[in-house]
């Protein structure tokens, strides 16, 4: 019976694939990236610039719309995933004797079939070796998949947060000397690339690029980093999307390539994401800097716990805030977390930052906790906690408060409602005490949060000094397992209302890329 079940589920997988790939393999490439991002500008902000290009009797009434979801929506998600799938998928063997099938680039029912036919693959290759597992994995790897697009890439915080920890000291020198470009230069070219590739399907070559002080020579220095050649990108799709089974889990081309090269010379640059262009020019960077050896990864880890102490400490000014202290445990001198909060005279919250980058397996792998980067958090772990101890044991002078908690920042979202994950690390986390420290008692091992820079933001935006303390004080609650701190403080505060904060950078964005006031008229 078991195996009856297998085998009907693996046809079904097989049927959906099937009948995937047959559109995809009827479908010029270059006309399906055009169809993809008429069907992504249809369901944006910027709708007005699809119409040119799809037939208005293909077009649903309700399609055109940002609402989610919508019974017409091709998400942006599925529209990366198609735009990949399309780059592995043989082209159908000419006919002999009948016309040839091709698939329409301007009917925008053909990005529908094409979601939809996924969306039943994706769901038939779930019970096939997924659904035994625990749900939060599964919920963890849908949130890798779908956080960052609801959210959207074209934000101040975005862009400020990673000009701070990227865009300055050693990264910015290594980057500049690997690539002969500034980096304050790479991003103002890489953000009007996004603007001409929102407004038009293929990269404009005319005379906006002088308006804005920008020569051709210098577009065509940064598509040299952000874009690939169709057939490039298609090898490399082919060779990193065959290691994974399941379709939704598989590594995206774009986004170390957003943009994707046509034509016999290399004439038309098309981007059927444009958003990744801004992804791709912010927390991007990574890939470009990762290379550049231990002092530049040293800089960017320092900036980066600089960056969160800034705006914490700005957030919540009647806290007392410090950064790391030194102090000793003879024979050996020991350093603190990176950022300490005090209220009341008396220590609240301990923070360490970890400005590891998720690899692809930690995000959607078999066995995520083996990826790089989770050892990290481990680490995190177990210095809150010895540091709790520390200080328990008078090693260190600090008074802690009786709940006092610990917090883990991270620039990426790690264990994104990942509560299997989150329960692994902390087994890890305690193995780490037994074999360092057992003198870390029960007492000092406090609840630990994991908190995203994205999501310190969002939270800092629309909470009290009270308001935030209290949702770190109840995330380790049972209720709460799986939960987002912004989630977790929303449900807290309820119906109570809290004035909305300014991000406290959104006027000091031109200090680290000047391009920006320039172009608002502000220098």
């Amino acid at each position: 019976m078991a195996a009856r079940r297998t085998h009907n589920r693996q046809s079904l997988r097989q049927h959906h694939r099937g009948r995937l790939n047959k559109i995809l393999s009827i479908a010029g490439d270059e006309g399906l990236i055009q169809l993809l991002w008429a069907t992504h500008a249809l369901q944006s902000s910027y709708a007005n610039s699809a119409r040119w290009f799809l037939r208005e009797d293909t077009i649903p009434k309700g399609a055109d719309t940002t609402e989610f979801p919508s019974e017409f929506s091709v998400h942006k998600w599925e529209i990366e995933t198609l735009t990949n799938e399309l780059m592995t998928v043989p082209k159908a063997k000419p006919r002999t004797h009948r016309l040839n099938r091709t698939l329409q680039i301007d009917n925008f029912t053909n990005s529908l079939r094409l979601a939809q036919r996924l969306r039943k693959l994706e769901n038939a290759e779930y019970t096939i070796l997924k659904a035994p597992e625990d749900i939060y994995l599964e919920m963890g790897r849908i949130g890798a998949r779908q956080f960052d697009w609801r959210r959207g890439f074209a934000n101040i915080p975005q862009f400020y947060r990673n000009a701070f920890v990227y865009g300055q000291g050693k990264c910015s020198e290594y980057f500049e000397q690997k690539y002969k470009i500034s980096f304050n230069r790479f991003s103002l070219v890489g953000f009007a690339i996004f603007v001409s590739l929102t407004c038009h399907p293929v990269l404009q070559k005319d005379k906006t690029w002088d308006d804005l002080g920008i020569s051709w020579e210098e577009v065509e220095q940064v598509l040299e980093i952000i874009a690939l050649p169709f057939e490039q990108a298609s090898r490399i799709a082919k060779e990193t999307r065959r290691k994974m089974v399941h379709t939704a889990d598989k590594p995206s081309v774009l986004r170390q390539s957003p943009c994707l090269i046509f034509g016999v010379n290399n004439t038309r640059v098309r981007a059927p994401l444009p958003e990744l262009i801004l992804e791709r020019i912010t927390s991007g960077i990574f890939y470009d800097v990762v290379s550049g050896g231990g002092v530049v990864r040293g800089d960017y880890g320092h900036r980066f716990e600089l960056y969160c102490l800034d705006l914490l400490s700005l957030s919540m000014p009647s806290f007392l805030w410090k950064p790391e202290v030194e102090y000793r445990k003879k024979p050996n001198t020991f350093l603190s977390p990176d950022i300490l909060s005090f209220s009341g005279g008396q220590l609240a919250v301990a923070y360490e930052c970890k400005a590891t980058r998720m690899s692809h397996e930690a995000m959607f792998g078999r066995n995520p906790i083996s990826a790089r980067g989770y050892d990290d958090l481990v680490k995190a772990i177990f210095q809150l906690w010895r540091f709790f101890s520390h200080c328990r044991r008078g090693f260190c002078e600090f008074e802690v408060a009786d709940d006092a908690v610990g917090v883990v920042l991270t620039l990426d979202n790690w264990l994104i409602m990942g509560g299997t994950l989150r329960k692994e690390i902390f087994r890890d986390a305690e193995k780490m005490v037994h074999d360092k420290d057992a003198e870390i008692t029960k007492i000092d091992r406090r609840p630990i949060i994991f908190i995203a820079a994205s999501e310190l933001e969002q939270t800092l935006s629309v909470s009290t000094e009270q308001s935030f303390l209290e949702a770190l004080k109840q995330s380790n609650d049972k209720q709460y397992e799986g939960w987002r701190i912004d989630g977790v403080h929303r449900d807290i505060v309820g119906s109570a209302k809290i004035n909305s904060k300014p991000y406290p950078f959104a006027d000091k964005l031109g200090d680290l890329l000047p391009w920006w006031d320039e172009m608002h008229g502000q220098r």
